[in-house]
């Protein structure tokens, strides 16, 4: 079945900052790397650039299906001794904050120590996503990707061995989604366009939601409201420097059908080295909404749904009725189209929103969808792979990565003139 990361619970966010909203706006000449005045020596830049590998995955769970990895160095908040370096950590455009299998971390002789309330529960947090749910302590890390460090953000710790409190009724019925095995991961790596997981939803005065909790001793654990500061963060936007957003930039593949593996760069960082200029023509930015959202009207159809990119999808993730599905195992819930490739057209334009303050002509995008029963066995990265029968949404996952530069704007953050919530290709 399609693999996804997106958090259901990321539509109760509340809006950030000002957005950069609007409909699409296709820019031409608005950018360029910052440079220092005539004549003044800048410091050297710090080095901004993470290896992308798609593989079949780590040790305990191969077989993985284009997912894009990272390897994260991990401390104990404020140690430079107690510290690992996890391979295989998933890269997800589509959710926020870094998330550690507990096994992975023990066996890397790392432990975090865990965050508590002002009642001294320790926090825990029942984070939803298309697939389940996760479950597990929140603790305070070091984490170092390239040369760039948030210092003592809040991780959660996927608890697989069971070795905390259980999950209380209220986090919901869902499988837990913990396991090495669950995500093809040791990890994950949410570096979407927010800077926390919930965000005011989740800090407000109100009703508690579902997702954090603090447990007592004795393993009752109770919803509660927890400080921005205090929720799951993502790395990226804790950078203190390069943290206004990053480019996700992965080579074309070289077989329609599949190669063994793949690599490119996540570069951090929007217009703040020569690294990481953004085009000074041709690019399409897409503003997000309060849900991370744009919107994709797919193949001439009458409305419009929500979308976003997502590199943790790992198919164009759509609903189309005319297509046929899978019948053999090995591809059960994606689609196998007849006369494969087939091409699909959507046009992509950034969320309607009352505060827009630019924009422009919507952008249309082609992309072929293959077959998977003539896919090259035991690779690991395809283009043309989809599926999302019934799907209320509309995700550009992994295949679209293939051969563009993808780039991801944080909420309230500045690049250049603009500020974020965005998506660019």
């Amino acid at each position: 079945m399609s693999a996804e990361t997106q958090p259901l619970h990321r539509g109760t966010r509340v809006p950030g900052m000002a957005a950069l909203s609007g409909v699409l706006i296709l820019l031409a000449g608005c950018f360029g790397g910052k440079g220092g005045p005539s004549g003044v020596t800048q410091p050297p830049p710090t080095p901004n650039v993470a290896t992308i590998t798609v593989d079949t995955g780590p040790a305990a769970a191969t077989g993985a299906v284009n997912r894009p990895y990272v390897t994260v160095h991990v401390c104990a908040a404020g140690s430079s001794t107690h510290c690992a370096s996890i391979d295989h950590v998933l890269v997800d455009t589509g959710s926020w904050g870094l998330r550690l299998v507990r096994s992975t971390l023990t066996a890397a002789a790392v432990t975090l120590g865990t965050e508590s309330d002002s009642q001294g529960n320790t926090i825990e947090e029942c984070a939803s996503f298309a697939s389940g749910q996760t479950w597990g302590p929140v603790a305070l890390a070091d984490v170092t990707l390239a040369g760039e460090t948030a210092a003592k953000i809040p991780v959660q710790i996927l608890d697989d061995t069971q070795s905390g409190a259980a999950p209380p009724a209220t986090c919901g019925s869902a499988a837990l989604i913990n396991r090495v095995t669950d995500w093809s991961a040791n990890g994950v790596l949410g570096i979407g366009v927010f800077a926390e997981d919930c965000g005011m939803a989740c800090a407000g005065g109100g009703t508690p939601l579902p997702v954090y909790y603090g447990c007592n001793a004795t393993g009752t654990c109770t919803a509660e409201n927890v400080a921005l500061t205090a929720q799951v963060r993502n790395p990226v936007w804790a950078f203190t420097t390069d943290n206004n957003g990053l480019i996700v930039s992965m080579p074309p593949l070289q077989n329609a059908n599949g190669d063994p593996a793949a690599q490119g760069q996540l570069i951090f960082g929007l217009a703040t080295q020569a690294d990481n200029a953004l085009p000074v023509s041709g690019l399409t930015l897409l503003g997000a909404d309060a849900s991370g959202d744009f919107q994709t009207t797919y193949n001439g159809a009458s409305a419009s749904v929500p979308a976003l990119i997502d590199s943790g999808t790992n198919d164009y993730y759509f609903d189309d009725p005319t297509l046929a599905v899978c019948t053999s195992i090995a591809w059960v819930g994606y689609y196998c189209p007849a006369n494969a490739p087939l091409v699909r057209s959507a046009i992509n334009a950034s969320a309607v929103q009352t505060t827009a303050s630019v924009s422009g002509p919507a952008n249309t995008v082609t992309f072929p969808l293959s077959d998977p029963d003539n896919f090259v066995a035991n690779a690991a990265a395809y283009g043309g792979l989809a599926g999302g029968a019934g799907a209320s949404h509309f995700r550009w996952g992994m295949p679209f990565f293939y051969g563009r530069p993808v780039y991801i704007g944080f909420e309230a953050r500045s690049v250049t003139s603009f500020t974020g919530p965005f998506y660019g290709y």
